[in-house]
């Protein structure tokens, strides 16, 4: 409504609250959108609008991506119950072109918890960091340049 937006539904939608029918309120933002004509996208075209604004966070602030990527984590792949996940044969976030990133998050998720870490061990553990982060921006960036999304 704020938007100027004139539809029947949405403001019957506007009136109601989280004690009417939740079948009702479903029924009516349908309707809504319709009305509207505004089309949802699809949990992966969702979930490629995300990662597109979470990786480009992450080229930008560098010193965030371990903070960016625990938000992918949480706010795209576990969200959505992927139907690859369960696969023996994918990485992780496979279905999203995330399975290089988790490489580097991972590291940082066992360097965080003090855990062995895989790569660059002849290094000290604060250079070590230093390395998974970039190669995490790193890979963020390779996600960006190849301009696809997944499906």
């Amino acid at each position: 409504m704020n938007e100027q937006l004139e539809s029947e539904s949405l403001v019957i939608l506007a009136g109601m609250n989280e004690q009417d029918n939740s079948f009702e309120l479903d029924q009516y933002f349908q309707q809504m959108l319709s009305e509207l004509q505004i089309k949802l996208p699809t949990k992966m075209e969702a979930a490629n609008i995300l990662l597109n604004y979470f990786m480009t966070q992450m080229v930008a602030e560098p010193t965030r991506a371990y903070e960016l990527m625990t938000a992918i984590q949480n706010n795209v792949y576990y969200a959505i119950k992927w139907p690859e996940s369960n696969s023996e044969n994918q990485y992780m976030g496979h279905e999203l072109g995330l399975e290089k990133l988790y490489t580097w998050y991972r590291e940082l998720q066992d360097f965080n918890a003090g855990s062995m870490l895989l790569y660059y061990n002849e290094l000290p553990r604060h250079k070590q960091k230093m390395k998974f982060e970039e190669h995490l921006v790193k890979e963020a960036q390779n996600w960006l340049n190849a301009g696809k999304t997944y499906t």
